[in-house]
This record gives C-alpha cells, sequence and structure tokens, in this order.
C-alpha cells in the first residue's frame, strides 16, 4: 500500500459521515445506510414519558424504603440512648445529693 492509496482511504472515509473504512475496490459491496429519525404519535410519547416518570417514582421509593431502613433504626438507638443518659444523670443527681447530705451530717457530728 503506498501513500496515496492510503490518503484515498481516508479521504473517502472522511467524506460520508458514520462509515466503514474498505479497500476501494469492495467499496460498492457496501451501501451507505442513513438512521431516519423515529416519528412517534402523541399517545406514543406520552406512554414513553409516563413510563420513565412512573420509573422514577418507583426508584423513589426504593430508595426512600432503604433509607427509612437504616434511619429509623438508627433513629431508635439515638432515643434508647438518649433516654439511658437522662436516667443516668437522674440517677448521679440522686447520688450527688445523698452524698452531701451524708457529708453535711457527719460535719455536723464532729
Amino acid at each position: 500500500m503506498d501513500t496515496p492509496y492510503i490518503g484515498r482511504l481516508l479521504e473517502r472515509a472522511s467524506r460520508d459521515e458514520p462509515s466503514y473504512i474498505c479497500l476501494p475496490e469492495h467499496a460498492s459491496s457496501f451501501t451507505q445506510t442513513k438512521l431516519v429519525p423515529e416519528i412517534y404519535t402523541k399517545d406514543e410519547i406520552n406512554e414513553m414519558f409516563y413510563g420513565i416518570c412512573g420509573e422514577q417514582e418507583k426508584n423513589k421509593e426504593d430508595f426512600q424504603m432503604k433509607l427509612d431502613g437504616v434511619y429509623y433504626p438508627l433513629n431508635d438507638s439515638i432515643i434508647w440512648l438518649t433516654n439511658c443518659m437522662e436516667e443516668m444523670r437522674q440517677d448521679i443527681a440522686i447520688i450527688q445529693r445523698a452524698n452531701d447530705v451524708s457529708r453535711s451530717i457527719s460535719i455536723d457530728k464532729h
């Protein structure tokens, strides 16, 4: 293959939009086909649109369920820990008051 031959191949390939590069002697074996844009009726477009919207809504619901599956157990744990901390604060306050009372009694005894 010489340079002018390769040049002709590339020239033909760049001339047509989507094309295949082939040897010039085989070019007649291929027919160029153009994609024809599909024409849809209004009902078909609506069906596709609502199908996409329905899928998006389903995905949103699936995501929400997964999120709830993580959030609610975590939130329940946080509430449980908060309640435990509050009970501990109350227990500490009771112990501190009892300790203060016993300290003041022991000071009065001396």
